[in-house]
């Protein structure tokens, strides 16, 4: 019986032990961190009148008092900001009455540490909002005076430095654009009016004084405003909420991305290396592809281990579709058009990983990489939590009003209470904001693969609850080796997340390097670093302004996995003097010095043009698919896509029998498809126009050739859908019989078939010679969602086709919405097999026995179920 119980209460202690996450959370009476961002809304400024009030704040790490640790300098929207110095081992002290910071008053967003004189003692740059709603004031500078007892002393000195800013000021990063060997700055600023009151996209370009975006020269010290000349949008439509630097194109000059909220593009400024930049996303649409709607925080950095800039922006998809259709956050798609006609690049609702390619341009590997959506988010911090050798991604969410509720929206939309609203509400009126929900979330953390994917590690690698959670950062605070992570919370404590890393049994190794730079940028900033160990390479550059709000160490960290040292170590600082180290050994940090840089770097810039082994020969053929614009969205608004435009098909075949190949193009609704006849010379002469032209209010959807009546010519099978019509002539199959060349429409064949065709594909169902018919459907038009037919059709061998879909396809014809089908024999009996794929079915399998096709349910593809395009 003793035994028993020993037995029982081993196995109780087991249980009730908690597990070690890798990230574990301090509280306050831990760390002696109390910071919480509270808000108390006023009449003056709340949720109903100033549209960003629950955006939060941020933090800045840096050792601001020159003892080795990092210190924390948490910003308040609307109470104190705190400095607290770390006396190590995760001990902290709050000196900001004795460090004469004193900012306590009107609204704060961010906060960025700099060496602004270089005189080797860090300062603190502060973004506010003012000249609105009765708040006053400007950006803050903080000029270290000095250390007395551990305690560094801060005087404000904005004006002596130019850079007393007003404005409704984000946030700021300091660069050396012109690589004049000093900090310029980039103040992120964002309007404050409703984004529903602007039209055409050409607004960007007219100057705002006050919602304007601006780039500060630095001139001796002295900073001046440089924007217009340089190129820099400064219009009221800019909703700026993010910025981050690097150079995107490795051509040595750092570059600008910014993330707007609202319709508003991006801006990815590309410097152009002589004082100015280039604003790429308005001037070419393509240059990056779409980018996220409602963007958030962003960072630059090499997620992929290629050695080139890639781009994370933050957004607030919901993970569950019955979150994103209760919130009004995308606009209407009639709306997204109009918005695309008047100026605007295409924008999605999601967290967009941008790929850099290194050939000027990118791919958004977003939803492929596993973290385009996260709920309501704000900072990537990007950084290798695990030391892997792969940066990670951690996420902070939720949001203390849901603005974007359509309950909510619904009832503050009443005129009565809209007159009520604005700069002179009455304290009462506060109430309204009462029926606003909450998304109390959890901050996700995404693990890189090395594959260009991410996995979702939050429940393992953490162990927080919900939070509202806004500006954080990565930081070693305990000089392990590992990085711990920072948030800063509303109406709640900061988050100090302790890495344990170095603490597990299979530990990986790391280095990190710190700088000494030139005399008139002290900390390196802007300094890149590449890393080489076993034909691996890391790269990343020294900026402290990263995610949302906040502000890193001046240190960059590398994870290294199971090596214990570099093959080499390149540090390129601006203006292009670098050095190798060659055999550094892992596990600790090491100072790089530019005076100890010898070299002279020649940057590699990334080329506009690339050589391909395909020739571009689309002059030769006069055809351009159109498409209008549909309603579906409209008219079916809880649909997850459309299947109006989904763009032409085409097919190809020698129908003269001339030995050069021609070519068949599906036009789109109320276009003519197009039959182009090769010449000799290898261009392309459309025939038969009229023939098409009598169809042209059709979508054609897919065509086909094939000798049909086997007179050996090719003849054409063309189908219609595009969910545009109900019913009629337009989603009729029509068959065009090849005589010696030349086209002419059957009048007999299919005249009592209707479908919202998807696909074409023919096969000999009974090995008699001749080619029998299958044309798979994808939805009935305009009932998304419910079984359309499948239609099999037997071919007497001139040309006849009669329906069996019925008898040999009985098991096919409501098998699903197919999109697409592939004949194969699968086990050799001598008849092809038939692969179909849909929406929402899985991979699916018929056997052909000559006389029927039979589905095969014992297979290893019952789990297969997606939203299947096609197959091949």
């Amino acid at each position: 019986m003793k035994v028993f119980v020993f037995i029982m209460l081993v196995a109780l202690s087991i249980s009730c032990k908690e597990e070690k996450t890798l990230l574990s959370s301090l509280n306050s009476s831990e760390t002696n961190i109390d910071f919480q961002n509270k808000l108390t809304p006023t009449a003056d400024l709340n949720i109903l009148n100033y549209l960003y009030y629950y955006n939060g704040s941020g933090v800045s790490a840096g050792d601001f008092n020159n003892d080795g640790l990092a210190d924390l300098y948490f910003t308040s929207n609307q109470s104190t900001d705190k400095l607290y110095i770390n006396q190590g081992n995760f001990k902290f002290k709050d000196v900001t009455d004795a460090s004469g910071i004193d900012n306590a008053t009107n609204w704060t967003t961010g906060s960025t540490a700099v060496d602004i004189n270089n005189d080797g003692l860090l300062d603190i740059y502060i973004s506010k909002v003012s000249e609105y709603n009765n708040i006053k004031g400007h950006n803050l500078l903080y000029v270290n005076q000095g250390i007395v007892d551990g305690i560094p002393s801060f005087k404000e000195e904005s004006v002596k430095f130019g850079l007393n800013s007003k404005g409704f000021s984000t946030h700021s990063v300091f660069f050396d654009y012109d690589q004049d060997e000093d900090l310029d700055l980039f103040i992120l600023n964002h309007s404050v009016h409703p984004n529903r009151n602007f039209g055409l996209g050409k607004q960007r370009e007219v100057k705002d004084s006050l919602s304007g975006d601006r780039l500060l020269r630095n001139d001796n010290g002295i900073f001046k405003d440089v924007s217009s000349e340089a190129g820099i949008y400064q219009g009221k439509i800019g909703y700026g909420l993010g910025v981050s630097v690097g150079d995107i194109n490795n051509d040595g000059f750092p570059d600008i991305y910014v993330g707007n909220d609202f319709f508003e593009n991006d801006y990815l400024y590309i410097n152009q290396q002589n004082g100015s930049f280039k604003e790429m996303i308005s001037e070419d649409g393509e240059f990056l592809g779409h980018t996220s709607h409602f963007s958030m925080g962003n960072s630059i950095d090499d997620l992929n281990n290629d050695g080139l800039s890639d781009i994370v922006s933050l957004d607030m998809l919901p993970e569950d579709i019955i979150t994103y259709k209760s919130s009004g956050i995308e606009y209407p798609y009639s709306t997204y058009e109009r918005f695309l006609k008047n100026g605007y690049t295409p924008q999605f609702m999601q967290n967009t990983l941008h790929l850099n390619n290194g050939d000027a341009g990118f791919s958004e590997i977003g939803h492929l990489s596993g973290i385009a959506a996260s709920e309501w988010s704000w900072s990537p911090i990007v950084a290798d939590l695990d030391n892997d050798g792969y940066k990670d991604i951690y996420v902070t969410n939720g949001i203390l009003g849901a603005t974007n509720d359509m309950d909510f929206i619904n009832f503050i939309s009443n005129d009565s209470i809209q007159k009520r609203l604005g700069s002179n509400m009455d304290p009462e009126d506060l109430s309204f904001a009462d029926a606003m929900p909450t998304k109390k979330l959890v901050n996700y953390l995404f693990k890189n693969n090395g594959n260009n994917t991410f996995s979702n590690v939050t429940k393992k690698w953490t162990s927080t609850g919900e939070s509202y959670s806004n500006g954080g950062i990565q930081v070693d605070l305990d000089n392990d080796g590992d990085l711990d992570v920072v948030v800063n919370n509303i109406n709640e404590a900061a988050l100090i997340l302790k890495n344990n890393a170095i603490e597990t049994e299979n530990r990986n190794n790391f280095i990190s390097v710190e700088f000494k730079g030139p005399d008139n940028n002290r900390l390196g900033i802007g300094t890149k670093v590449l890393a080489y160990h076993e034909g691996n390479i890391q790269y990343q550059e020294n900026y402290t302004t990263k995610g949302y709000l906040s502000s890193v160490m001046p240190i960059v960290h590398f994870g290294l996995g199971q090596n214990i040292q570099l093959d080499s170590l390149e540090v390129i600082w601006p203006g292009g003097k670098f050095e190798v180290l060659r055999n550094v050994k892992a596990n600790h940090r090491i100072k790089v010095d530019y005076e100890q840089a010898s070299g002279n770097y020649k940057a590699k810039s990334v080329q506009n043009k690339v050589s391909r082994f395909l020739a571009n020969i689309t002059p030769l053929l006069n055809f351009k698919h159109q498409d209008p614009t549909s309603l579906e969205f409209d008219r079916e608004p809880l649909i997850p896509f459309a299947s109006t435009n989904n763009g032409p098909k085409s097919t190809v075949a020698d129908i003269n029998n001339d030995g050069l190949e021609d070519i068949f193009i599906c036009g789109g609704k109320s276009q003519s498809s197009g039959l182009y006849l090769q010449s000799e010379t290898g261009s392309f002469n459309e025939i038969d126009e009229t023939l098409f032209a009598q169809d042209a209010i059709n979508e054609d959807t897919d065509a086909l050739f094939f000798d049909a009546d086997g007179n050996g010519f090719k003849d054409l099978l063309v189908v219609s859908g595009g969910n545009e019509f109900r019913s009629g002539n337009q989603l009729k199959p029509r068959l065009f019989l090849n005589d010696n060349g030349i086209l002419t429409k059957s009048l007999t064949q299919f005249k009592d078939i209707e479908l919202n065709a998807s696909s074409i594909s023919v096969i000999d169902l009974e090995n008699d010679g001749d080619l029998d018919i299958l044309i798979t459907s994808d939805l009935i038009p305009w009932q998304f969602g419910i079984t359309p037919e499948q239609y099999l059709f037997e071919n007497d061998g001139k040309g006849n086709f009669t329906d069996i879909s019925s008898s040999f396809g009985k098991e096919l014809r409501l098998i699903g919405n197919v999109t697409s089908a592939q004949w194969a024999d699968l086990n050799n009996d001598g008849f092809k097999d038939l692969v179909v794929v849909g929406k929402w079915m899985p991979i699916t399998i018929f056997m052909n026995n000559g006389k029927e096709l039979i589905l095969q349910e014992r297979n290893n593809l019952s789990n297969s179920s997606g939203w299947w395009n096609s197959i091949a």
